[in-house]
């Protein structure tokens, strides 16, 4: 249940759009057009997988055996594990109100691990892969005072977030993933340009993983 509700909770993705989405139909750009275009590889990070056929279902009809579409805007579309609903992929548009591109998100969503992908559709349609954003230095989602103990290697990934992107860190040591407290969140806000990173205090919420 909790992680059914987090994957509610992460499906406001979909309200929180951009100015920019009324010009969505400017240059035929949207979330469900640029989805048909790319490979479905991210699914291959997923417990039931998508193939191309499955793909082209999903699209048409709205479900598969596995995946249901669960929201959709102009530059949002988010499909949902079935039969549970406990995890998900979402394909975001960030576009660039300068030279008519856009970067297209797309990412897992509701797992203790993610996985994402940035795409690049210049104003003719030519689609490239393009690197995420540089991975912060671990001292950033640290207090003031705060080191982190000898055995504890840190990880960050790059995740799909509200708003933009958002940097998760991952805690590993001799037993597996371990926990450490955060004094700050990072993320990186689309400016109608480019990312821009942004460290903020972090808010604990109720429930969160230990």
């Amino acid at each position: 249940m909790h992680q059914y509700i987090r994957i509610c909770a992460l499906l406001a993705l979909l309200a929180v759009v951009l100015p920019a989405t009324v010009h969505a139909e400017d240059n035929g750009m949207t979330a469900r057009g640029i989805f048909t275009l790319l490979p479905a590889s991210i699914f291959e990070n997923t417990a039931e997988g998508l193939s191309d056929a499955e793909k082209q279902q999903l699209l048409a009809e709205g479900h598969t055996e596995f995946w249901e579409v669960a929201g959709e805007t102009e530059d949002v579309i988010v499909f949902a594990a079935l039969p549970f609903r406990d995890s998900a992929v979402a394909l975001r548009l960030f576009r660039n109100t300068a030279d008519g591109s856009v970067e297209a998100a797309i990412g897992t969503l509701g797992g203790p691990i993610c996985t994402m992908e940035l795409w690049r559709v210049d104003a003719s349609g030519r689609m490239v892969p393009i690197d995420t954003p540089p991975e912060p230095d671990i001292r950033d989602f640290l207090g003031q005072d705060q080191k982190l103990p000898p055995d504890i290697n840190p990880t960050v990934l790059i995740c799909l977030g509200l708003g933009g992107l958002k940097a998760e860190p991952v805690f590993w040591n001799s037993s597996g993933m371990a926990h450490v407290p955060l004094a700050n969140d990072v993320s990186f806000q689309w400016n109608g340009k480019a990312f821009e990173k942004q460290v903020t205090p972090r808010k604990e919420q109720s429930g969160e993983r230990p």
